[in-house]
């Protein structure tokens, strides 16, 4: 990720923040910008762990809080088997269906390095549809998450 890639989620996540309401103190800037920074998913402990280490001082309650509003304005995706989170991609607007009403995510999994990408596959509509049909389920959300070894590992 670039510099820029990093300035321009934290500007989008603070404008989406701001247009809804939310106050922007300087533990949510720093966690938006530590998360803007990082290529890998963090949990809460490890956010607190690198603040620490940079001086600024967040307490795990107030992270646990600010990742919560994060995800709950789709802001961010939680890895499900981790228990970490990542940033959306924002840079541009079809990147992250962040805006729809059943926002889905598919995520890769790095098992050698821990990075997480996000990637969108059209083709699970089809199986989804499918195990409508044959269950009669209404599914709203669905979360898969692929562990694997990336490109940089392999």
């Amino acid at each position: 990720m670039t510099a820029q890639q990093a300035e321009l989620y934290e500007e989008k996540a603070l404008t989406v923040l701001r247009e809804k309401g939310f106050r922007l103190t300087r533990p949510r800037r720093l966690v938006i910008d530590l998360l803007a920074r990082s290529e890998k998913a963090l949990s809460a402990y490890e956010i607190k762990d690198i603040l620490d280490q940079s001086g600024e001082q967040v307490d795990t309650v107030s992270i646990y809080r600010i990742i919560d509003c994060l995800h709950e304005n789709h802001l961010v995706h939680r890895v499900l088997t981790t228990g970490k989170v990542m940033k959306c991609r924002l840079e541009s607007e079809d990147a992250c269906e962040r805006d729809q009403h059943d926002h889905c995510h598919h995520l890769l999994i790095c098992e050698k390095c821990g990075s997480v990408e996000e990637v969108h596959c059209p083709g699970v509509r089809y199986l989804v549809d499918a195990m409508e049909t044959e269950s009669g389920f209404r599914i709203h959300r669905h979360y898969l998450e692929f562990a694997g070894i990336c490109t940089r590992c392999r």
